[in-house]
Formats: C-alpha cells, sequence, structure tokens
C-alpha cells in the first residue's frame, strides 16, 4: 500500500520526457575529453554503492535486479556489461551533443579489481518508449512506416557525414582512437588500424577451411571474401550494431531511442549496414536497414557474409 504514494520520479518505470523533434547536426561533435583515471575510479566506489543499493530497491518495488542494466530511481540507470568502456560513453555523449535521441551520460566509472572483467559503468538516463525487438514480425512498408524509420534514417545518414580528424583520417578506430568492440570478431575486440587493409587482414586471420566441403570451395569463398579491399571506402562514424533492440519507439510511433553505442567508431562506409544485414535476409528489419541506405552495399553484403562463413568459429564462443 505505501508503495502507492511513491513520487513517480522514483519509481524504477519513470523515464526522463522526450526531447522536442530533433534535428541532427551533419558537423562532426567535439570529442569530449576522457575524464581523469582517479576520478573514474572514485566513479566507480560509487557505482558499486549504487548497485548495492538497487539491489534494496528492485526487491522493495518486486521487479528483477539486473547485474548488467542496474535500475535506479530519478529515471536513471547503471550500464554494467563486460562490453561496456569508456569509448562507449564518449560516443553516447558525441551523439547526443548532434542532437540524437541517446541517454544522457552523468558519468562513468572504473573498477581497479585485477580479475573484474566488468570494468567499466556508466551511470545514464533511462529513456521512454518500447524497443523493436518486442514487435512482432509484420508486413512492411517502408513508404507507409511510422515516423520513427524517417527518424532513424535521418539519424544514420547524417552521422556519415561527420568528419575524422585529419591525423585519422583513414583510421578504423573508436572516437578517441583507441580500440573498437564488436560481436564478430575474436574476444569482441579489435584494432585501432591505420586503414581499411589492416582492418580487412585482421578480419581474415582466422579464416578456416575445415567447415566446408572441399579446399576448392574453401578458395572460392575466400576469393568472394577479399573482394572487400577491392575499392577503397570512405570512414564514417558508425553506431556499429544497428539492431531492431537497439530502437525504442513511443506510443506516438516517433523515435524516442537510439541505444547502445559500445561498437562505435570510425569503420569503412559499408559497415554499419552489413553487419546489421549479414543475418534475416527476409526479415522485416532486413528490409528497414536496406531502405535506410544499406541497399547501396548488398555487393559488399555478400563479400562481408563470405568472411562471416571462413571466420565465425573464431568469435562464436567468446
Amino acid at each position: 500500500m505505501a508503495k502507492s504514494f511513491v513520487p513517480s520520479i522514483l519509481r524504477p518505470d519513470y523515464t526522463w520526457p522526450c526531447r522536442p523533434p530533433f534535428i541532427v547536426s551533419p558537423i562532426t561533435p567535439p570529442v569530449p575529453r576522457v575524464s581523469w583515471k582517479p576520478i573514474r575510479v572514485a566513479w566507480g566506489l560509487v557505482h558499486r554503492a549504487l548497485r548495492y543499493f538497487s539491489q534494496w530497491y528492485c526487491h522493495w518495488f518486486g521487479i528483477h535486479f539486473d547485474y548488467n542494466i542496474i535500475p535506479l530511481p530519478f529515471g536513471l540507470l547503471i550500464k554494467w556489461t563486460d562490453r561496456s568502456s569508456v569509448e562507449e560513453a564518449i560516443a553516447t555523449q558525441m551523439a547526443r551533443a548532434a542532437g540524437m535521441p541517446v541517454p544522457k551520460v552523468l558519468n562513468y566509472g572504473e573498477q581497479l579489481y585485477p580479475d573484474c572483467n566488468r570494468k567499466v559503468s556508466i551511470l545514464m538516463t533511462r529513456l521512454p518508449g518500447i524497443d523493436l525487438n518486442n514487435w512482432e514480425d509484420k508486413e512492411y512498408d517502408p513508404e507507409s512506416e511510422e515516423p520513427w524509420l524517417q527518424e532513424l534514417k535521418a539519424c544514420v545518414q547524417t552521422m556519415r557525414l561527420w568528419k575524422p580528424p585529419s591525423s585519422r583520417q583513414n583510421w578504423v578506430s573508436s572516437a578517441i582512437g583507441t580500440c573498437l568492440r564488436s560481436q564478430r570478431v575474436p574476444h569482441h575486440i579489435m584494432g585501432p588500424f591505420t586503414d581499411q587493409t589492416q582492418l580487412h587482414d585482421f578480419l581474415l586471420s582466422t579464416a578456416s577451411n575445415h567447415t566446408f566441403k572441399s579446399q576448392a570451395e574453401f578458395e572460392k569463398v575466400l576469393t568472394t571474401a577479399k573482394k572487400l579491399d577491392q575499392r577503397k571506402y570512405r570512414m564514417v562514424f558508425s553506431q556499429g550494431d544497428l539492431k531492431a533492440h537497439n530502437i525504442l519507439v513511443g506510443d506516438d510511433g516517433h523515435l524516442t531511442g537510439f541505444l547502445d553505442w559500445e561498437s562505435a567508431g570510425w569503420y569503412p562506409e559499408y559497415w554499419e549496414f552489413t553487419t546489421a544485414m549479414r543475418f534475416g535476409r527476409n526479415s522485416w528489419w532486413f528490409r528497414a536497414v536496406s531502405w535506410i541506405g544499406g541497399s547501396e552495399y548488398l555487393e559488399e553484403l555478400d563479400y562481408d557474409r563470405a568472411v562471416n562463413s571462413l571466420t565465425v568459429d573464431s568469435y562464436a564462443f567468446f
């Protein structure tokens, strides 16, 4: 009974109001300075205390406590996974500064424990909306789709107009020039690379023929995969994990959240789309991403799928 008198801002379902219709800036937002390590460590201690508080908080409201996405009052949460990083916090801050509907990063912490594989935690705001992963498959027509699709396209296409730093014009790297995190490589971490050829060489470094019926079949697929380096691609800023479950949509059909920037950084221009379209060719999400811009890279998609078939065993079990 007492819970019914708790102000809405203290409840775990409270979200920060969605900002007015957003306009994404085509100008590269400034890269925030990485906070000083002692400050990150101090925030890490605070986040650890908040995690214990959240366990009590979730028990009080009768909701599940999640070690990865830690619920807090005041429309806040802590993202604390084995893939959270300073690079993710910086990329999220850049996206928000450019006008995208992404969480506001309040601070990020770092853990000093050497055996801890969850080293970075990020305190951020919770956004409203339902993720598209909860939507049932359906007949799909981009022209009649709700406004979220146009808005997502504006985010993705405008972000691709950003310019990398002149000193790292051809680099494949995070926003701050460091390593990238991706679910599709061994140990889910790679780079940075000084050019696209280094990236492609890395992707093919774990190619194996043991899943192919013959050496001739392996060589044919390898030849296809190597075509990925046959022309020079622009380096563009990419979210890196363009999946339906990372998109939030409000009751009015507008885009309310573009989440999970842990893989964000500077990639060859095809990467955003081929990574999102490697699977589910007949799904509505495949068609949505194709309409957003992926249809320009269908050849690269074939090459990228060849890379995946050659190397999937090297990262699938990590």
